[in-house]
């Protein structure tokens, strides 16, 4: 297998990471309230119990969330949709610039070094 250095990776987080997120409905701004539960520098798996209308086309979500410390505000777009439990998962393209890919990667550093050190501390 070939190796792709631009390609992604994908962090399953440990706790999931609250988000607010907002969205065009009939011309209406709504903010509304999800779970990261997935990331990568390039998009993100969002859960939510709201029933976004995806199945007309792509919609385009403004998100609002904090990985470690820093707040990070991007926008992407919903590729897909799963029902889950008692709500819904959707797979977000985002349309970050380079500094946005940074700023994801190094706040997903520091909030996995928090982590592990959290797991060791609990278990010795």
């Amino acid at each position: 297998m070939e190796y792709r250095r631009r390609e992604s990776f994908r962090h399953v987080l440990v706790h999931e990471v609250p988000v607010t997120y907002n969205c065009q409905d009939g011309g209406l701004k709504t903010y509304r309230q999800g779970e990261i539960v997935e990331i990568s520098p390039s998009g993100l798996k969002l859960f939510t119990e709201e029933n976004l209308p995806c199945e007309k086309g792509e919609i385009e979500l403004d998100l609002s969330f904090k990985l470690y410390s820093k707040p990070i505000n991007v926008r992407g777009d919903v590729r897909w949709k799963k029902v889950i439990g008692g709500g819904y998962q959707y797979g977000v393209f985002l349309n970050t610039v380079d500094e946005h890919q940074e700023l994801i990667i190094s706040e997903l550093k520091l909030r996995r070094r928090k982590e592990v050190f959290e797991f060791k501390r609990q278990n010795s």
